[in-house]
């Protein structure tokens, strides 16, 4: 798929390529010869069915799977939307290097010929899946606020760096306003603290203090220039606020369906955040398992073990930042007024996890609950995660225990093994956890104790 136009080729049950590339434009003209061209093909090489592949390029083949879905064929038509990634990843395998469109379409089809079973062909738009457009403006237009931000700090370090410190955790709102009407400080040196005080959440303490810094400032630039660039990104930011409001408000009113009335269910998770949340899940069913969800969205921890390297589990990452965010707010909120979140938070910050790392806990769990309300389409309970925790309750010790069970359940041990010294220290852990010994596992002099497992 590119900007305008598409790339189109056509493999048979045996991966062999029936017909050289075509390009067409997306236009009425070239949706209907595609159409066309289909039919021919059909009734050329004796096709019966066929399986059409179109990889997700942020819309632009929303017109043609929509021309593909609809209009009649000769021939029943499968059509699915493929993760390019997936796609790249399958055509390395093949070493497949070359990148271009004609290569590109005969990659989707060649990893539809191989993997036919797993795609995904029942994909229906939902009522959830116009609303990602509207959400990813919201947050592009939050990511422009911060730039404008980030620059409105930069001057203010120069034309009233006494003001800084006031926006070490955002932009205050009384900050802005107070901008727009003193941009520098040598315009704030001349305000009356009567004046200031009429802004909102600047007392009269606060007035004199502001115009006592503002006389005082180390300020290297007070010009006309400096102050009119200020007061024009104090409108753009002012701007993108309301304009941010508005559209938080239209998701809100309009994204509205069983789903959402179930996820407000889940303390910590609004009217807003539950919209924002299905706008991009848009079907759950999508997602096989919690997992796979929590790792759409980035949430899943990744875990870095290669011979006696194991590195430390982080946060992926991978996924959208900006729903992250809204899970990162959700989970503030779930910590403060649901008890079940809060013990749980509360249990890893005791066992040493800082507050985001303990946050971020409580993220992935938001998540795995968002997934069994909507799957079961029932209200949350923590009543119910408290009696799941119960069924699979086991210590860190416990799981790593299994684990080596079960990799190793065709051979024990050898203490013959040329292994590393650390290698040699988990066998040794292993064994004496084993035997009832574990207090005792740090103790070099103890020698390992051969078990059969």
């Amino acid at each position: 798929m590119s900007k305008g136009y598409a790339d189109f080729v056509l493999l048979n049950h045996k991966g062999q390529k029936l017909e050289d590339t075509i390009q067409l434009d997306d236009t009425h003209a070239g949706h209907n010869l595609l159409l066309r061209w289909i039919n021919e093909l059909c009734h050329q090489h004796g096709i019966e069915e066929l399986y059409c592949g179109l990889e997700s390029t942020g819309g632009l083949e929303n017109n043609w799977l929509a021309t593909l879905k609809s209009k009649p064929a000769n021939v029943p038509i499968n059509v699915a939307r493929l993760n390019p990634s997936v796609v790249v990843n399958a055509s390395k395998a093949e070493l497949r290097s070359n990148v271009t469109d004609s290569e590109s379409a005969y990659n989707i089809a060649s990893y539809l010929y191989r993997f036919t079973n797993i795609v995904d062909f029942n994909q229906q738009d939902n009522l959830y899946a116009g609303f990602r457009s509207l959400h990813n403006q919201i947050l592009m237009q939050l990511k422009q606020k911060t730039q404008l931000s980030n620059e409105l700090k930069q001057l203010i370090y120069s034309a009233f760096p006494e003001l800084q410190r006031y926006c070490n955790k955002g932009m205050p709102g009384w900050v802005l306003k107070l901008l727009s009407i003193y941009p520098t400080a040598a315009n704030l040196a001349k305000a009356k603290v009567d004046r200031l005080v009429k802004i909102k959440s600047i007392t009269k303490e606060k007035a004199t203090k502001l115009i006592d810094s503002a006389k005082n400032s180390v300020a290297s630039r007070s010009g006309e220039t400096e102050g009119y660039l200020i007061k024009t990104l104090v409108e753009e930011i002012q701007f993108k606020e309301v304009k941010i409001q508005q559209l938080k408000a239209y998701l809100e009113e309009h994204c509205q369906g069983e789903e959402t009335k179930l996820l407000t269910t889940i303390k910590g998770i609004g009217a807003y955040s539950a919209s924002a949340l299905m706008a991009q899940i848009e079907e759950v069913h999508r997602f096989e398992s919690p997992q796979k969800l929590a790792s759409y969205f980035g949430l899943h921890p990744v875990i870095r073990q290669s011979g006696d390297h194991k590195g430390v589990s982080r946060m992926s990452k991978r996924g959208r930042p900006g729903v992250r965010t809204i899970l990162y707010m959700c989970a503030c909120s779930a910590v403060m007024h649901d008890m079940h979140m809060k013990s749980i938070y509360h249990r890893h910050r005791e066992n040493g996890k800082t507050h985001r790392q303990a946050i971020g806990v409580i993220m992935h769990k938001l998540i795995r609950v968002v997934w069994g309300v909507l799957t079961k389409k029932q209200p949350y309970n923590p009543e119910t995660d408290k009696q799941n925790q119960q069924k699979r309750k086991e210590t860190k010790e416990q799981k790593d225990r299994k684990s080596t069970e079960r990799v190793r359940r065709l051979q024990s041990f050898d203490q013959n093994a040329p292994i590393s010294r650390l290698a040699s220290k988990k066998r040794k852990v292993h064994s004496l956890s084993q035997s009832g010994m574990a207090e005792k596992v740090r103790d070099p002099e103890i020698e390992p104790i051969k078990t059969n497992i």
